[in-house]
């Protein structure tokens, strides 16, 4: 790298740091800026011995800017009638000031950080001061031509701060937009993220309830049947033990699947299968088990069903013949699964009588959520002669 480039990359690293420092104190910037210009002004006019007017509107018109931020209109206002005072008072003795260099900086402020009425009267004024100095000065005994050149210069430089000012005004709007869009971004991914643990963990919950519930009801129908058939029979009572055993085994696959995707890293253990419609007679045959007479009808679809509405058909058909064990004094229980092109109708009857309100609990909001994902919905009726009707219709396509 030459010394040149060198030198160019050391000045635009001490700009950009120049920058950040400055945006960072904004005060104290607009504070150094007013008490550098009146204090060059004060030494010049100490140096030529400048008359006490000078002096005066040299502190008028510079001591204004510490407020070109804060108090836009004020500090404007301000620097626009020191000027304009200026001018009415001491135009053809002291004349124009180094200090009037604060009317196109208070000009700049209005564009940049003031109102947009404020910015447009504060450039109106800066042309018409510009016009009475260009009228005024310079001073001498000449044609119009200095006169038009100098009144030009001053509205040039009004009209360069204004524009300048104006700029920024859009570049600082842009940045606002920039942040203000990143962090709207970063909301809304911070709610895809919390709506995506919401829906897991709901999803998890539904697992584990279907899975447990199902289990405990069925192992407790068959305790309590083992434990009195025991007496008399203790074939019953070890084919009731064998079945509480299949049952927990099955129970604690499905739920270490369901945990699984707790975990941090990737699973180390096969993952069981998940059950489906295939599965709904040895389903029907634990709960037959227990002591319920279940009476199966199933009219597969003509076509294959997709594995998550497979499962749907099964967790619908488990929950309700679980309802019926733990929450109806039902000794029979129909249920059918039929299919066809457009929908898959799954109803579950019994002859019990509920215990509880038809309709509530984690089990019914569990199937509401699984058949509603697919379009789907389930309803919890009485019955005319006695027991519940549970019917879920889900579309094909």
């Amino acid at each position: 790298m030459g010394p040149a480039r060198r030198a160019l990359l050391c000045v635009s690293v001490l700009g950009e740091r120049l920058y950040s420092w400055s945006r960072g104190h904004e005060r104290l910037v607009d504070v150094l800026v007013a008490l550098v210009l009146a204090a060059c002004c004060v030494s010049l006019g100490l140096v030529v011995h400048a008359d006490l007017a000078y002096f005066v509107f040299s502190l008028l018109l510079s001591l204004p800017l510490v407020w070109r931020r804060r108090h836009v209109v004020v500090c404007c206002a301000l620097v626009l009638c020191a000027g304009l005072v200026q001018w009415l008072t001491v135009r053809d003795s002291t004349g124009a000031l180094p200090a009037d260099l604060a009317v196109p900086l208070a000009v700049h402020a209005a564009a940049a950080y003031g109102p947009r009425w404020a910015s447009q009267a504060a450039l109106g004024a800066g042309l018409v001061g510009a016009v009475l100095g260009g009228l005024s000065w310079p001073r001498l005994s000449v044609s119009t031509a200095p006169h038009v050149i100098f009144g030009g210069l001053l509205a040039s430089m009004v009209v360069a701060a204004w524009a300048v000012g104006a700029l920024w005004r859009v570049r600082r709007a842009e940045a606002d937009g920039l942040v203000e869009r990143a962090r709207l971004l970063e909301v809304e991914r911070d709610q895809r993220a919390r709506l995506a643990v919401l829906a897991e963990r709901t999803r998890i919950a539904r697992e584990m309830h279907d899975i447990v519930a199902h289990s405990l009801a069925v192992m407790i129908a068959q305790a309590d049947g083992g434990r009195y058939a025991a007496v008399t029979s203790p074939e019953t009572g070890r084919a009731a033990l064998a079945t509480i055993g299949d049952c927990a085994r099955q129970a604690l696959g499905e739920i270490r699947r369901v945990l699984g995707v707790l975990r941090d890293g990737p699973a180390t253990d096969p993952e069981p299968p998940q059950p489906g419609l295939d599965d709904v007679p040895r389903l029907v045959d634990q709960v037959r088990a227990g002591g319920l007479e279940v009476r199966l009808s199933i009219e597969p679809p003509p076509r294959p069903i997709e594995p998550g509405l497979s499962l749907v058909a099964y967790r619908i058909v488990q929950e309700g013949l679980t309802n019926v064990m733990k929450h109806a004094d039902a000794a029979h229980a129909e249920v059918s699964v039929r299919g066809s092109t457009d929908e898959l109708r799954i109803d579950v009857l019994d002859d019990g009588r509920s215990t509880g309100t038809p309709g509530s609990g984690y089990g019914m909001t569990g199937m509401r959520e699984r058949a509603g994902a697919y379009g789907g919905t389930v309803t919890l009726e009485p019955r005319p002669g006695g027991g519940h009707a549970l019917s879920a219709r889900i579309p094909m396509s």
